[in-house]
């Protein structure tokens, strides 16, 4: 039988040969985890206020999304300490994500689209680390993330070609969202996973809750990415918004009800995905 090349597999002799690697992604994947399940909840949270069940007033906490989830970890008990955690875990996932989008692997399009997928949730989590660090260092403010999305599109519109740049992104941010959902559908779920000592009783349900959580994830990006568009053919910057913005705007809409609580649903099944297959994680080339 002839031996394998040593460089046949470099991403699994890297792995090898630096554990450390791994243990630190696998930290950060737990972060990741714990903050969706959070946003998961206060998804839930303002679908069960507009419908009635709930009669408490909002707080600028409660946000359904990454950055109000951070907030609501900011007015708990140990908050700060929680914080901390939270955005080192933050800064090892978005570590992990540079390495993936470095490692040697295809070069085709569809590996090229990966690395530009890895690198830009780095930037995204680190930009929620240095939020997390923020809150830990002050008073919790009001401060929230939709406001960013609507100056930065009503900044872009007033440029030549900038309603039809933020009309592109939505229809590709949207575009992503469909993606989630079809990965979701088909269960699609074991992305740089190796679930092979599972058990067949813990895979299925392992991948049934990760679809869950695709699907809802899918939704939620393509929720802010029907607003971006939506804000370029209006033209109107006040149309933009995150996440948090885009499900209260849904709530109103006795059907828009049924697409929060998906969104709250999946949010927290994807959270629970990654809290559960964290120790599973791999080191997996584009």
């Amino acid at each position: 039988m002839t031996a394998a090349h040593p460089l046949r597999n470099p991403v699994g002799h890297m792995a090898a040969d630096h554990p450390g690697i791994v243990k630190v992604g696998r930290a950060g994947w737990f972060a990741k985890g714990l903050v969706y399940v959070i946003a998961g909840l206060l998804a839930l949270l303002i679908a069960a206020k507009a419908s009635g069940w709930s009669k408490t007033s909002s707080t600028p906490s409660e946000e359904a999304s990454p950055t109000g989830a951070l907030k609501t970890v900011a007015h708990s008990t140990g908050g700060p300490l929680l914080l901390w955690v939270l955005a080192l875990g933050m800064l090892l996932y978005a570590a992990w994500r540079v390495v993936s989008a470095l490692l040697p692997g295809g070069t085709d399009a569809k590996a090229w689209a990966k690395r530009i997928g890895f690198a830009v949730s780095a930037v995204m989590y680190t930009t929620f680390a240095v939020t997390a660090i923020s809150l830990a260092r002050s008073k919790p403010s009001n401060a929230d993330g939709n406001a960013p999305v609507t100056s930065a599109s009503g900044g872009i519109m007033q440029h030549t070609g900038g309603r039809l740049l933020i009309g592109v992104i939505g229809a590709i941010v949207m575009v992503v969202g469909v993606y989630r959902i079809s990965k979701g559908a088909k269960e699609d779920v074991n992305d740089e996973l190796d679930l092979s000592g599972l058990s067949a009783q813990r895979l299925l349900w392992t991948r049934r809750i990760g679809a869950i959580g695709e699907i809802g994830r899918g939704i939620g990006i393509g929720l802010v990415g029907f607003f971006l568009l939506r804000s370029a053919v209006t033209y109107d910057a006040a149309q933009a918004t995150g996440l948090d913005g885009a499900l209260r705007r849904l709530a109103v809409q006795s059907w828009g009800l049924i697409v929060v609580v998906a969104v709250g649903i999946g949010f927290a099944a994807y959270g629970v995905f990654c809290l559960t297959t964290f120790t599973h994680r791999k080191l997996e080339a584009p």
